[in-house]
């Protein structure tokens, strides 16, 4: 070969191929139709003599290499001696497509690159043709559209063979010295640890995201991830895939869940977080503004859902976000923070608390559906320049929904202080109450019941008072109704009993008296008290009091246990008759000893002439049923009067005795 000529390509070769990722090249004469060198993965330059027909020679020695046959048919379409011809002629000098490529049994996808030029040594018309391996960016930019273009965070691979980490991606706004290295995978956690998860969760993280953690994982989905909060208080998805599962390569992506987790996929509104997030920022730039915050739920959504399926609830709750858009309101905010339940940010002046009662309303139709909806919202009104977070907001605004009496002619309640003190009261019975009886704070006292016309004691009913070391004596009615609702006041009950057998056995052994103790629907419901009843009955023969709402519910379980204690001589009672509740059906279907009247009509007496009437008639009804009355809080002369003229057989209530302590009760028993 002439030295120039050889000197030439020497030249222009080594420039061309110098730092570039080559796995071969050529160079062809398209003038004489030869290839006259080539550059193997090496980047070794040879010489070839004789090597005509360029299209032929493509064809032996770089098309079997080509992965694909549609790929193959493509390149030979494109890189062929005519028709680079006429690209060169129409000026289409460089030019490039990609496609796999697979050399030594490892594959790489490749960008073949094609420059023709002038030869300016003898003027021939030639080209270069190099691949290039373009697998990193190529992956790169696969997973990047897997992954919905750039929206992550990191990504990286992990050998776990080896535990090192190849960070390809690094947005955490650390530094770039780890990006694109092998790092030791213990240490770059850590480090991330450090300068991107919030401190609380550091340890969590820790956890999770180690290997021996993530091998086991693995090995039940195929994929894992967690989440954890930043230094910044968004939430970031930690997620591992298997790159490659035969040699243990994990990819790991890291992507921005809080925008996610924000938005409700039902309802298309704020989440709870979302709602906390945004509010709180509203509130705190405008710290003079009139705000409030609005805590909506539907009654009975479960109902709802179960009759007509979750498809129809949840079109409901999507009509009612486009109703609090759409409505007086104007809201700020919308969320659902969880089922029913939706937070509003509002302007106060916004709110019209007469037409709210109305907007509460609402008739959801849909073909053969035909829904009334009522709704129930507490408001909260947010002080200028609060100090009070957006969660303690909501839950004020939670707690006054609690507050609500009449959900039909007033379905809304706003804030006070007043509701917050008596619900601290009534949660402290709950978190106190195991201390309280062990410390014998809870004290059981004795209220007596006299015959109406000898006005002696005949009986008495076990009341509790709660004596608190911080809150003085705190009636029942303060902490009753709470223990009743969570379920908790079987334990209550529970001590009661047992003191008052207590005090029987060791008490009152000679005197001839039973007292009667209250029974919940909740102890009604739980085998445990009720088999300590029965295991322990016939030691002292006590009283038994069950409300009328409480018998209402009986299971039939409940049912037998009180027809086991009043066939073995128990005394059964029906606390608060005539409370609201009453059916007729309550009294008919049991055999009870005694009625205790609702002290409603005894405090009316001598006020109505319906009550007293309703009043004579049910101690009358009462007697002819065979069981006899007691009637509850008698506090005049003139309620005892009326009461002894109709026959009333029994007297509760101050006019002859509060409840007593044990031991003044012991005195006047035995007196």
């Amino acid at each position: 070969m002439d030295q120039r000529l050889l000197q030439f390509y020497n030249n222009q070769i080594h420039f061309l191929i110098q730092e570039k990722n080559i796995v071969y090249g050529l160079c062809v004469d398209l003038t004489t139709d030869e290839v006259i060198a080539r550059v193997d993965r090496y980047l070794k330059l040879s010489f070839l003599e004789n090597q005509k027909d360029i299209n032929d020679w493509l064809k032996r020695k770089i098309y079997k290499y080509i992965s694909y046959p549609d790929e193959v048919i493509e390149i030979e379409k494109i890189v062929n001696r005519t028709n680079l011809l006429d690209k060169y002629v129409k000026g289409h000098k460089n030019f490039s497509l990609r496609h796999y490529f697979l050399w030594n049994n490892e594959i790489y996808h490749c960008c073949l690159n094609v420059h023709l030029f002038d030869n300016p040594v003898n003027q021939h018309i030639q080209g270069y043709l190099f691949w290039q391996n373009d697998t990193k960016n190529y992956i790169d930019s696969k997973i990047t559209d897997i992954l919905y273009k750039n929206d992550y965070k990191a990504l990286a691979l992990i050998d776990v063979r080896h535990q090192n980490a190849y960070i390809r991606l690094n947005n955490f706004d650390l530094t770039n010295e780890y990006e694109k290295q092998y790092l030791d995978y213990k240490r770059i956690i850590e480090y991330i640890s450090i300068h991107q998860v919030a401190p609380n969760y550091q340890e969590q993280f820790l956890k999770l995201s180690s290997l021996s953690n993530l091998k086991e994982n693995m090995s039940y989905l195929g994929h894992y991830s967690f989440k954890v909060f930043n230094e910044n208080n968004k939430i970031e998805r930690y997620t591992y895939y298997w790159f490659d599962q035969e040699k243990e390569i994990l990819l790991c992506v890291v992507d921005d869940m809080t925008r996610e987790l924000e938005i409700d996929s039902v309802t298309g509104s704020y989440t709870r977080e979302g709602f906390f997030n945004h509010a709180s920022e509203i509130i705190r730039r405008n710290p003079t503004q009139d705000f409030a915050i609005m805590y909506f739920n539907v009654v009975d959504f479960k109902v709802i859902n179960d009759l007509y399926g979750s498809e129809v609830g949840d079109k409901i709750l999507r009509e009612l976000v486009n109703c609090f858009q759409n409505s007086f309101l104007k809201p700020i905010m919308i969320a659902r923070i969880v089922a029913d339940q939706f937070t509003l940010l509002v302007h106060q002046q916004n709110i019209e608390y007469e037409k709210l009662s109305t907007f509460l309303k609402y008739s959801y139709k849909d073909k053969a559906i035909h829904i009334d909806i009522y709704g129930k919202c507490g408001i909260y009104i947010v002080p200028k320049n609060t100090k009070h977070s957006i969660l303690d907001m909501c839950d004020r605004a939670k707690l006054a929904k609690k507050y609500i009496s009449n959900r039909y002619l007033k379905p809304y309640a706003v804030y006070n202080e007043k509701m917050k003190s008596d619900y601290e009261e009534r949660s402290m019975s709950l978190i106190q109450l195991d201390e309280a009886i062990n410390n014998k704070e809870i004290q059981v006292y004795y209220q007596p019941i006299y015959d109406a016309q000898t006005e002696k004691v005949v009986s008495a009913e076990a009341l509790v008072r709660w004596h608190s070391p911080t809150n003085g004596v705190i009636l029942p009615g303060k902490f009753i109704p709470a223990l009743e609702e969570s379920g908790h006041i079987t334990v209550l009950d529970t001590y009661v009993y047992q003191s008052v057998q207590e005090f029987m056995e060791k008490e009152c052994q000679d005197i001839p008296i039973k007292i009667s103790v209250n029974l919940s629907r909740m102890d009604l419901m739980n085998q445990n008290i009720m088999s300590l009843i029965l295991e322990n009955e016939g030691k002292q023969h006590i009283n038994y009091e069950v409300t009328e709402s409480a018998y209402s519910s009986l299971s039939v379980n409940a049912n037998d246990f009180l027809s086991t204690l009043h066939q073995r001589g128990n005394t059964i009672l029906v606390d608060d008759f005539g409370s609201g509740v009453s059916s007729l059906s309550t009294i008919r279907d049991f055999e009870f000893d005694i009625i205790k009247i609702d002290m409603g009509f005894v405090r009316n007496i001598g006020h109505s002439q319906s009550n007293d009437s309703i009043l004579a008639s049910l101690i009358e009804l009462i007697h002819r049923l065979g069981m006899k009355v007691v009637a509850e809080g008698v506090e005049t002369k003139e309620q005892l009067d009326f009461l002894k003229d109709h026959g009333c057989d029994f007297i509760q209530g101050f006019y002859f005795s509060k409840p007593l302590i044990k031991n003044d009760f012991k005195k006047l028993i035995s007196n």
